[in-house]
């Protein structure tokens, strides 16, 4: 079982060499650069304009990585597959405090393997940052209330306040939400007089200075306000102005691809488990139920917001994992029970891949057909390891475990190395860096500064400058740099200045907006959009 794990951790590695997608990843890549070349490790800049949004962890752990590996794509999504191995160790030590080690090392290995770890190490944001501290909290504080120890205790609170540097007040809504639940059910209201919980308390504020003064000292009242209020529960109470069109169930339904290739035995098992919660309203005190609310409590809080991204969901994922490996040991001594989740995992995977791949092939035929090879070679080495294999476990996690890294390596290699190559910032960043004009301005002309696209600022290590189009004449106030621009701004440019060189033109797409007539070859054009790199020369 450990060898699957191994396995399923290095299939993340498919997609850490790919190029940062723009907006949010590629934002937060930049800012840790920013970061470095900042006065104070306490002050955030985006641009060189303070940033006033999400909380610092991811920021600093970048730029500390980047300070000693150096800036690269997979340099940033470094931080992000060890913060994974850190979750999935928590994961199994925490179910390991309440069951035996089948079943936290399926809870491991289906979290491994869960399509959600993959995005997350792909397209790298806050999310893993939230969820690494919050099992480990989770692990300790569970560890806490079993042995009475201090150090477990502290350890926890250290935790808690690293979760809420990762995403804000969730960090610790969550657990203590879950934690509260269940001592309620248990009836052990003893723990509210524990007073060692008051110096879990102090350490938590503790850690939780640096962060709260750097957001003082940068913007006051206002962003202690925002950090632990308006930016989570304002989006619940109306606080907060972020809103878009999803409904109370979008998150479920994001689950239910996230999470495979398990979904439908998750399903299967949880419903279970919650007719036998709410059948009896009162949980034995070394029952374990905080897997069963760390799933459905942060399902119903995040469902509330006003304002949902697929990602918000993620956090869910080492809960959900844990509830479908009791499921799966506790039908392992039926052998009819057996045959039917080997054969249903079996053809979900099968499913699975034949759809990714389908979708790839079409929408990116294959350039090089060597690439397949290692899909090959990895299907004929599982194959033999099954045979060989007298472990009845590992032969029922085997088809599992080869498809979900089959499909994400047909995923990351083939579908999103070839979307990314539209990533019109990216590639003539790329551009300037190879003609070695990295020491000039760059220029953003007739863009919306709104957008956020940052390729230019992290890939050449500097802040961009925006000039909106009614100020056209600002191109020749002395900015002595290489304008960027689309085709409408480079229209007008023309009409305006008589010499105009372009560098390097580039058919380009916001590649986290895909539609149907992007990812339909025959009209994939005229979804391109033209930009340029532009000198004046008067």
């Amino acid at each position: 079982m450990q060898f699957l794990i191994i396995l399923s951790t290095i299939g993340y590695l498919f997609g850490m060499f790919n190029p940062i997608m723009e907006i949010d990843a590629m934002q937060y890549a930049s800012m840790s650069r920013e970061l470095l070349r900042g006065d104070s490790l306490l002050h955030f800049f985006d641009n060189g304009k303070p940033y006033l949004d999400k909380p610092p962890l991811i920021f600093w752990v970048t730029a500390l990585f980047f300070k000693i590996f150096g800036a690269s794509n997979f340099t940033y999504r470094l931080p992000s597959l060890i913060f994974s191995l850190v979750t999935i160790f928590s994961t199994y030590k925490f179910s390991r405090l309440f069951y035996n080690r089948d079943i936290s090392k399926m809870s491991a290995l289906i979290l491994a393997t869960c399509e959600a770890f993959f995005i997350m190490n792909a397209d790298v944001r806050t999310d893993m940052y939230l969820l690494a501290p919050m099992m480990v909290a989770i692990w300790q504080i569970s560890k806490y209330f079993q042995n009475k120890k201090i150090i477990n205790l502290i350890a926890g609170s250290v935790s808690l306040a690293f979760s809420m540097m990762g995403k804000g007040p969730l960090g610790i809504v969550i657990p203590l939400t879950i934690f509260g639940v269940d001592l309620l059910l248990k009836r052990q209201f003893k723990i509210i007089k524990d007073r060692r919980i008051f110096v879990g308390l102090s350490v938590l504020v503790f850690c939780l200075i640096p962060m709260s003064y750097g957001l003082y000292t940068q913007f006051g009242f206002y962003g202690i306000k925002f950090f632990y209020w308006i930016q989570s529960f304002g989006r619940i109470t109306g606080a907060s102005n972020w809103s878009n069109d999803t409904g109370p169930f979008y998150l479920f339904f994001v689950f239910l691809y996230a999470f495979l290739p398990w979904t439908f035995l998750f399903l299967y098992f949880f419903i279970r488990k919650g007719i036998d919660i709410f059948t009896n309203l009162k949980i034995k005190k070394k029952e374990e139920s905080l897997s069963f609310w760390g799933f459905i409590i942060p399902l119903i809080m995040l469902s509330l917001s006003s304002y949902k991204l697929p990602h918000y969901i993620y956090c869910v994922t080492p809960f959900a994992a844990i509830i479908t490996s009791i499921g799966i040991k506790k039908s392992l001594g039926k052998d009819s029970k057996h045959k039917i989740i080997f054969f249903l995992q079996i053809i979900i995977n099968l499913i699975f891949i034949l759809f990714i791949t389908a979708i790839t092939f079409y929408v990116f035929p294959p350039q090089n057909y060597l690439s397949l090879a290692p899909i090959i070679l990895f299907i004929v080495c599982m194959y033999y390891f099954f045979i060989i294999s007298k472990d009845r476990l590992i032969k029922l996690f085997i088809p599992s475990t080869a498809g979900a890294l089959i499909a994400n390596y047909i995923l990351n290699v083939f579908f999103m190395d070839s979307l990314l190559s539209y990533q019109a910032q990216t590639s003539l960043a790329d551009f300037i860096v190879k003609e070695k004009l990295a020491n000039k301005d760059i220029i953003f002309y007739d863009e919306p500064e709104k957008a956020k696209s940052r390729s230019f600022n992290f890939i050449l290590d500097k802040n961009t400058n925006y000039i909106s189009k009614e100020d056209i004449e600002l191109l020749s106030s002395g900015l002595d740099g290489i304008i960027y621009t689309g085709q409408k701004g480079y229209d007008k440019i023309l009409n305006e200045y008589k010499k105009v060189e372009i560098l390097a033109n580039f058919n380009g797409f916001r590649v986290s907006k895909l539609n149907k007539k992007f990812l339909i070859k025959e009209s994939r054009n005229t979804a391109l959009k033209k930009k340029y790199l532009l000198i004046l020369n008067e």
